[in-house]
């Protein structure tokens, strides 16, 4: 079911997808370093961890910001070995600035970066535990590949469906610092295995309450359980 989530052309604004498409592709050394939030559900669930690579989230699993640091500090460590971060834009924006260290230093890491413009970790929170919609979640756009660009790195963008592998081997083979931004859908819920009673309870309130994509989020997330049926 996981896999299903994550294949599918016009699934391709999921992050499910990213994550699945930068799995099959990574080297047998690669080191990669996600950040907190959502974007460690996508690591956890479509990323497979292979045999001679090494893979890191924050210390105490809650810390946001650390995947492009981590990253710097890898590949100055094993400057031979492929080094990616696995981040959500909320936490790397934090320190994006540090992007311009890579480029000062010729490091070539990667950066993926997961766009959804929103803190999506805090948004499901306040809905599936407290039961209140959204609230003071939304970020402000910021366009990465260009924020890349202007530190004097290389910089991409993953949002069409057929030229999405395209984009990440063009990404990962470019010498030197590159970043990719994957804008995918914000309304897409990090679903845990299995959902208790309050949890749906706390979630169908949050919806009643005003959540202003109720429709959107209540269909996405009917549509994943379907699929997990089938």
């Amino acid at each position: 079911m996981i896999d299903e989530l994550a294949n599918g052309r016009e699934r391709i604004r999921k992050p499910q997808v990213i994550a699945h498409e930068l799995g099959k592709r990574l080297r047998e050394d690669a080191i990669v370093s996600c950040d907190s939030g959502t974007i460690a559900t996508w690591w956890a669930r479509h990323i497979p961890v292979r045999r001679g690579q090494m893979h890191s989230l924050s210390g105490n699993l809650a810390t946001m910001a650390n995947g492009l640091p981590y990253t710097i500090a890898a590949q100055i460590a094993y400057p031979n070995r492929q080094c990616v971060a696995f981040v959500g834009d909320g936490g790397f924006s934090m320190l994006m600035a540090d992007f311009a260290t890579a480029v000062k230093y010729r490091l070539p890491v990667k950066i993926v970066v997961i766009k959804n413009d929103t803190l999506g970790q805090i948004k499901w929170e306040q809905m599936v535990f407290l039961g209140n919609p959204e609230y003071g979640v939304e970020l402000q756009p910021i366009d990465f590949a260009a924020v890349a660009h202007a530190c004097g790195g290389a910089g991409f963008t993953a949002e069409d469906p057929g030229k999405c592998g395209q984009v990440l081997e063009e990404f990962l083979n470019v010498p030197g610092p590159a970043l990719l931004q994957a804008v995918v859908d914000p309304l897409e819920p990090p679903l845990p295995p299995k959902v208790t009673a309050d949890q749906a309870l706390k979630f169908a309130e949050s919806l009643v309450r005003g959540e202003p994509n109720r429709s959107k989020i209540a269909l996405t997330a009917i549509a994943d359980k379907v699929r997990e049926l089938v």
